[in-house]
């Protein structure tokens, strides 16, 4: 699903959530180690979003399918994963806030999902989860264009691969035993 049939999607059931809020969300439960379907998964979302429980029993066969393609591009090996954010079409601005959005809610998924009843974490994975709720606390003030257009590709870029790296760490049994083995 693509930004753009997100953001119609929304408006549509009229949630109050944005797109890169609800990615978010569903990336951090994906990425500790829920795996939902079904009344589970509705449950699940009606629990973590402001919108009524009526929107997302509507919306659901297209949130599945989000789930799933999120859950897919996870575990892909050519590291696909990637937030679903506006495009550059969209004004720089904007796109802060929705990276902002995102970082938030994913680390509410994380939260949504157990992950503060775990185990230790690495160093890594605490200083990604901790780099992304900095990034969470951005905002744009409008100085540079070119420079700030730069800065957030590269900040989009390091959620990214935290986003996978926090994945990986607290589903790495799973994602091995899902892998297909080359003889």
């Amino acid at each position: 699903m693509t930004f753009e049939e997100l953001v119609h999607l929304l408006e549509v059931e009229g949630f109050e959530e944005s797109p890169s809020e609800i990615h978010g969300l569903l990336a951090g439960r994906i990425a500790g180690g829920e795996r939902l379907g079904g009344d589970a998964l509705a449950a699940a979302l009606v629990e973590s979003f402001d919108s009524d429980e009526e929107l997302v029993e509507n919306a659901l066969p297209s949130l599945q399918v989000l789930y799933a393609s999120v859950i897919a591009a996870f575990e892909r090996a050519d590291f696909s994963f990637r937030p679903l954010l506006p495009g550059d079409e969209v004004a720089l601005g904007d796109r802060v806030v929705a990276l902002s959005e995102w970082c938030q809610h994913f680390l509410s998924g994380l939260g949504y999902s157990g992950l503060g009843t775990r185990a230790e974490l690495s160093d890594e994975t605490n200083g990604a989860i901790a780099d992304i709720a900095a990034i969470a606390q951005v905002g744009y003030e409008g100085d540079d264009e070119e420079e700030d257009e730069v800065n957030l590709f590269e900040l989009e870029e390091y959620v990214r691969m935290a986003a996978m790296m926090i994945f990986s760490e607290l589903n790495g049994a799973a994602v091995a035993a899902s892998s297909p083995t080359l003889h």
